[in-house]
């Protein structure tokens, strides 16, 4: 399950026409409340709604730019965004109009990270500090926008990696829960080791130790540049 496309059931809280509240920054995604309480398996009050509401709307994200982006900023994420269309049909359309839902790309101090999914609203952030151009992320925090999370989060994942617990930094645990199994699709494509999603071996190491093992000898892991051809196929199976 190479991003762990959530595309069968969602269950949360609010009701179905709530606004999400406080965001929850989960190091490179910011999860609205109700995406936490789904990923954490929360059941309390249930509500079911489908996930496919937060795919964007026409297979189109919608997006702007913010003023702090260079012209040659602007280049290299467009042409990120041709290498996912290329492969795809998933398209990108720049607005001028402040009160469309779209997503504000920015470099607002440190970090790269995005919000997950579409979310209806004209907030929606993805941010690329200095250290974030290479198309790779570019892609990677575009896909989290387009409603991907982490190949190391799937319920199955036990089965393909090993969690080092012992050698994560306090205090980032969460990166490398897995995801409540119910209501997760992978659209029968499997685990996919070399995803643009996934995290490489000593992501968040407090001491220079792998916190993710491959139980494959030949495969690496968060070695990958662009997507992965089960990456392709997901968001051809989400969006197309």
């Amino acid at each position: 399950m190479q991003f762990l496309a959530l595309a069968v059931l969602f269950i949360i809280r609010f009701s179905a026409n709530a606004r999400p509240s406080t965001p929850v920054q989960e190091d490179d995604i910011i999860l609205i409340p109700e995406q936490m309480e789904f990923f954490e398996g929360i059941a309390a009050t249930r509500v079911v709604k489908s996930w496919s509401e937060y795919y964007w709307k026409k297979s189109t994200l919608v997006y702007s730019f913010r003023e702090e982006l260079s012209s040659w900023d602007k280049a290299r994420i467009e042409s990120a965004m041709l290498e996912i269309s290329s492969q795809t049909c998933v398209r990108f359309r720049r607005t001028e109009n402040q009160r469309e839902p779209q997503v504000l790309i920015q470099r607002k101090g440190l970090g790269c990270w995005s919000n997950v999914g579409y979310l209806g609203r004209s907030d929606q952030a993805l941010n690329l500090a200095r250290g974030c151009m290479s198309s790779g992320t570019i892609q990677h925090e575009l896909l989290h926008s387009l409603g991907f999370y982490h190949a190391q989060n799937d319920p199955q994942r036990d089965s393909y990696v090993k969690i080092l617990t012992e050698n994560i930094k306090s205090g980032h645990e969460h990166n490398f829960k897995k995801l409540w199994v119910h209501g997760i699709t992978d659209f029968g494509l499997g685990y996919d080791y070399d995803s643009i999603m996934h995290y490489e071996s000593f992501a968040f190491s407090k001491n220079g130790k792998p916190t993710i093992v491959p139980l494959r000898k030949d495969v690496k892991i968060g070695q990958a540049t662009q997507m992965s051809p089960k990456d392709v196929e997901t968001l051809k199976r989400m969006y197309c």
